[in-house]
């Protein structure tokens, strides 16, 4: 148990030889004792740390055990702390309601039979013990409420802008085969529709890939099949399939790719890692050059992908590969931030790596590591 999950208990008494009879008594792991020989030393105490239980001395000089109670069920942060009140000797019923009346919940007799103290600080120690487990599963429950309405604001909102585009697209060619004669479009202006549209579609699919990607994440079900790959030819057809998007974009190429490099991993989600790359560099530094490499050293392979696009803040670089993070905020470019999250969680399925590097306005690289077959 880590110094955070320990169990705190104050013991306060005017004479030394009972705090360190007490603290003898008392001390096992997961647990720390605090004392203090006077109410004043008490209070600070109590100020400064969250206690399971109280062990107050009744008969003290200055300030009695009745009155340090008092004191505590005054304040927010103490009065709700259990308190058994030790004292030499039987005391009457007016001072035992005066006790109970302070707060406690139980008294202890001098000299102390040890079985009686254990018994009794046992049962508050068991009660903290659940009362820490509720706390966790209430700062679980919360924080999966917060990241299910961060995902449905993000999602909703990036989901809306390719179907908006969409719905503006079809009603412009709508009105055009409406104002047009013979009720129909040139051949160049439905080719340019269907284009259009076609990245839309593009853009939604990919988008709830992530979605989907995310929830099995979270759920614990993003598997990957490793098979013997020939990472060079993989890495060669993607980046044939992406030559017009990259000319589009004006990222002009350059590939270093060592021939029949072979790794074990799993195609579909090692391209999904590669892509996501490919896409960010479009999205991010458009106009600027690119260069992938492929190469192996020893038992392992890297892909790396280097842009000169506007470089990730050194505060931002932390979190680069965190759900709903992004290097950069530009204008304009939709997503969900979180394909650099799921490359993360792929190549961890991998037991392999993915690291960014990155200046301010020089660009970032990032290099997937793979483990040979």
């Amino acid at each position: 148990m880590n110094k955070e999950n320990k169990i705190n208990i104050l013991i306060v008494d005017d004479r030394p030889e009972n705090l360190i009879s007490l603290d003898n008594l008392l001390k096992e792991e997961g647990v720390q004792i605090f004392k203090a020989q006077s109410g004043i030393e008490a209070l600070e105490l109590l100020l400064q740390h969250n206690f399971a239980l109280a062990l107050l001395d009744v008969q003290m000089p200055e300030m009695n055990g009745f009155e340090l109670a008092e004191l505590m069920r005054g304040k927010e942060k103490t009065k709700s702390i259990p308190i058994i009140f030790v004292t030499a000797g039987a005391i009457d019923a007016q001072h035992t309601f005066m006790g109970y009346d302070a707060g406690a919940v139980d008294f202890l007799y001098k000299p102390l039979d040890v079985r009686i103290v254990k018994s009794k600080v046992k049962v508050f120690k068991e009660l903290e013990q659940q009362k820490m487990v509720i706390q966790d599963h209430l700062d679980q429950l919360s924080q999966a409420l917060k990241w299910r309405d961060d995902f449905l604001s993000i999602a909703s909102h990036e989901l809306k802008t390719p179907i908006t585009s969409m719905r503006l697209q079809t009603q412009i060619a709508m009105r055009m085969i409406e104002k047009s004669e013979d009720k129909t479009l040139p051949y160049e202006k439905l080719t340019k529709f269907f284009s259009t549209n076609n990245k839309q579609l593009d853009k939604l699919t990919r988008l709830i890939e992530d979605l989907l990607d995310t929830t099995r994440i979270r759920a614990g079900k993003l598997t990957v099949e490793p098979v013997e790959v020939n990472l060079s030819n993989l890495v060669n057809d993607i980046l044939e399939r992406f030559s017009d998007q990259l000319q589009e974009a004006g990222c002009t190429l350059t590939a270093n790719i060592e021939k029949s490099v072979m790794v074990y991993c799993d195609p579909f989600r090692s391209e999904q890692v590669f892509v996501n790359l490919l896409s960010n560099v479009m999205k991010y530094a458009p106009g600027k050059p690119v260069s992938i490499s492929l190469y192996q050293e020893s038992d392992a392979a890297y892909l790396k992908v280097s842009d000169n696009g506007p470089g990730i803040p050194v505060e931002k670089l932390k979190t680069i590969f965190e759900r709903f993070k992004r290097g950069n905020k530009h204008e304009g470019i939709s997503g969900l931030g979180l394909g650099l999250y799921i490359a993360k969680q792929v190549m961890d399925a991998h037991q392999g790596s993915i690291n960014v590097e990155s200046q301010l306005g020089s660009g970032s690289t990032f290099t997937i590591g793979f483990v040979r077959s």
